[in-house]
């Protein structure tokens, strides 16, 4: 009988161990679900506030194109030069204040960690680039004004600084400016694809690689001149110029939005002509130039509404969830990237609801709304630079890949391992006879390798 007992002890025992291993792995799911969740919220927050920001100053670059055009009918063209000085400067300047205004949404909604463990030290070092680079060679990145460079840096630097610890959004698509080309190695699409063998992607993105290592890999070429209007962090995606031709649809435009009839217009034509008005630059094309092989690589299914069928400006922020896992006794963390932009509608000459470049892409005060939309339909989010160990490799190993090839880059680095597994002619080899054989199967994915924006200064 006494034997019985002990069994069953033993047996309750062993139960009673289960059922608190089960309520502690219970627990930790609930934690990592909880702190997922926690970032999706955050993220998406962080998104729509910096992209609500980012209409806020279109409108108020919209409103002094319209105030310019009142300015030169009434002859007052110091108040004219003064309206094209502020809205440079908004375009140039004021966007980074998205940093803290996205980090405010995030940490109002739970996050508290930095997403990278390294923002902050990412965007001093940036500080410094342009105070040693971009300030001094200004034939190479022409500043909107004499001294906007240093301008830059400082305003930059008070941002950082101000966030300290708090920095707990990262901009994911900031555009620096060295690289503006198409450049597989500042994709991480590109070393996805070689740790999966990923050939379709090869297939639907460039299967000339495969037959290119470290001695003829494409290089970012970091000699073309580019025209710095816009700011690097969330960029507004603008350009400043005159009005070619002052020709009849010009003269309708204008004097709607000023008020007046055409004819005050074509009468201060040559001053018109003269000025330099804020338009949309070529990133404002429709949803659907990005999708130059049809329907299945637009990530979105139906049809987009013509109103806003418009791609532009957008933010995408990153944030990281930390949690406890109470099985292991160790810290976990989720990363989540949201995306938002602002949207818009004008009333066109003909009094119908149209998109924002209906004016022949002069801005317009016409933002009044704000949406997530998906990672791949506003380009750049493959830059990932949020991500410190990511951008320590584009900044700091590649210079090395290029001068010494993949073997002389850091070993601690996964980006380079997938460079030296990629420099081996018999890996590129087996990825051509595979697509020999199987390319006919390959699906297109929703994401690919979108050249139409992005670049890294951090390719040196």
């Amino acid at each position: 009988m006494r034997a019985k007992r002990g069994q069953i002890a033993i047996l309750l025992a062993a139960a009673l161990l289960a059922v608190v291993v089960i309520a502690v792995m219970n627990v930790s799911v609930f934690l990592s679900v909880r702190a997922k969740n926690r970032a999706m919220n955050a993220g998406d927050a962080a998104a729509l506030a910096v992209a609500k920001y980012q209409g806020e100053l279109l409108n108020r670059i919209g409103r002094l194109n319209i105030d310019h055009i009142k300015a030169v009918l009434e002859g007052d063209f110091e108040e004219c030069a003064r309206i094209m000085e502020e809205q440079r400067r908004i375009c140039f300047l004021e966007p980074m204040k998205g940093l803290s205004v996205g980090s405010e949404a995030a940490r109002a909604n739970g996050i508290t960690s930095d997403p990278c463990g390294g923002m902050r030290r990412i965007l001093n070092e940036h500080v410094m680039d342009v105070r040693r680079l971009f300030a001094i060679d200004t034939d190479l990145y022409p500043p909107p004004w004499e001294g906007a460079w240093s301008e830059y840096a400082d305003v930059l630097e008070t941002y950082v600084g101000s966030l300290g610890e708090g920095f707990v959004a990262g901009p994911e698509n900031v555009e620096f400016f060295d690289a503006w080309q198409c450049f597989p190695l500042l994709f991480k699409q590109f070393y996805n694809a070689i740790a999966g063998r990923s050939w379709c992607w090869f297939h639907f993105n460039g299967e000339w690689l495969l037959d290119r290592d470290s001695s003829n890999m494409p290089r970012p070429d970091f000699t073309a001149v580019r025209r710095c209007d816009n700011c690097e962090i969330y960029p507004l995606h603008l350009e400043f110029h005159a009005i070619d031709e002052l020709d009849d649809e010009w003269c309708d435009i204008l004097s709607h939005l000023a008020g007046c009839n055409p004819r005050e217009i074509r009468d201060a034509e040559i001053a018109i002509a003269n000025q330099e008005w804020a338009f949309f630059d070529e990133m404002w094309r429709t949803w659907w130039e990005m999708d130059p092989y049809g329907e299945n690589r637009f990530p979105v299914k139906g049809a987009v509404k013509e109103e806003y069928d418009v791609r532009g400006c957008a933010a995408v922020c990153r944030v990281i969830g930390d949690f406890k896992d109470l099985v292991d006794d160790t810290s976990g963390m989720t990363v989540w990237v949201g995306a938002a932009k602002p949207f818009g509608t004008v009333q066109n000459l003909d009094g119908e609801v149209a998109p924002v470049t209906a004016f022949r892409n002069f801005v317009t005060p016409a933002f009044g709304d704000v949406r997530l939309v998906p990672m791949d339909s506003v380009g750049g989010a493959d830059l990932s630079t949020a991500d410190a160990d990511w951008m320590d490799h584009v900044k700091n190993h590649l210079p090395i890949y290029f001068k010494s090839g993949p073997f002389a880059a850091p070993s601690g680095c996964w980006w380079c391992a997938q460079l030296r597994r990629w420099d081996s002619p018999m890996f590129r080899s087996s990825g051509k006879i595979w697509l020999k054989y199987n390319s006919k199967s390959c699906i297109r994915p929703t994401s690919g390798y979108d050249c139409g924006a992005g670049g890294t200064a951090h390719g040196h």
